[in-house]
């Protein structure tokens, strides 16, 4: 993403660094704002200049130059820019299972994956800020499996250790009531489907409104939201394909390839023809 200002310019990338359930993301904004969108994977950030904010679990949070950004796996939240100074931030996203992987390897005593209790940290950390970005440089740039293996879990250890609550343990969000179960799992499985809230709220047996509130409190986004989220998801996989855009967004329920344009570009921050361009020379035949 490029933005022209007057005087200062936007710019946001998402790629797939060759690790296996690693992704990485820069950015440097002004006035970008990213709507409410999850992600499937553990997302570790570090804030290197300005301030930022999001609102997650219905808190709002500031985000720090030299804090860390630690947000789980599924957990609904925004980002945007606070004050005029801009928000500089890179962004490591690791699966759950490369993370559960992880956590064996450094006899992680839980058998549930660790809890951070609050997404941002307020102080600055010189010696987590420079773990990350030697982290970040191994991905970023042909270095050895054993380098980047060793990093990422120095990086891991030194997160739990510091910030994770040993008191209480973190699992998926689960909804509450077996209504909201029903219509979650149908809704990701005919994610590309024209689904009226009237045929979804029969066959979980509530009222249409009923359930959008229901689904909304405990999911975090209401229904449509929520299907939208697995349309992303998975027109996010097929980015790596060579299939046309507008087929991708025909295929996977976006009205076009400009809707799928828009859509892709708030929750991420890149277009995907961005995402695409950005991990064409990862995803060459090895």
């Amino acid at each position: 993403m490029t933005l022209s200002g007057k005087q200062r310019t936007e710019f946001a990338r998402l790629w797939q660094p060759g690790a296996e359930g690693i992704e990485l993301f820069s950015a440097q904004l002004y006035r970008y704002a990213f709507a409410k969108h999850m992600h499937e994977a553990y997302t570790i950030g570090l804030n290197h200049c300005g301030l930022g904010g999001c609102d997650y679990r219905g808190s709002d949070y500031q985000a720090y130059p030299g804090g860390f950004n630690l947000i789980h796996p599924g957990e609904v939240h925004t980002g945007h820019v606070q004050g005029n100074r801009g928000w500089g931030f890179r962004n490591l996203y690791i699966s759950v299972p490369t993370m559960e992987r992880i956590l064996a390897q450094i006899d992680w005593p839980e058998s549930t994956l660790p809890y951070f209790v609050s997404p941002t940290k307020v102080r600055a950390d010189t010696l987590g800020s420079g773990i990350f970005s030697r982290v970040f440089a191994a991905l970023n740039r042909p270095a050895s499996r054993l380098e980047q293996d060793t990093l990422l879990l120095e990086l891991v250890a030194y997160l739990v250790d510091r910030y994770a609550d040993r008191r209480h343990s973190w699992r998926s969000p689960q909804p509450e009531t077996q209504a909201v179960a029903i219509a979650q799992a149908y809704l990701k499985e005919h994610y590309a489907e024209s689904i009226s809230i009237a045929a979804l709220a029969d066959r979980v047996g509530l009222s249409p409104f009923y359930l959008i509130r229901s689904f909304r409190h405990q999911v975090g986004l209401p229904p449509h939201g929520y299907q939208r989220h697995w349309q992303l998801m998975q027109a996010k996989r097929s980015l790596h394909t060579s299939q046309p855009l507008a087929d991708i967004a025909i295929a996977h329920g976006f009205y076009d390839q400009s809707h799928l344009t828009r859509t892709f570009k708030k929750a991420f921050g890149v277009t995907p023809g961005q995402y695409r361009q950005s991990n064409f020379v990862q995803d060459l035949p090895r």
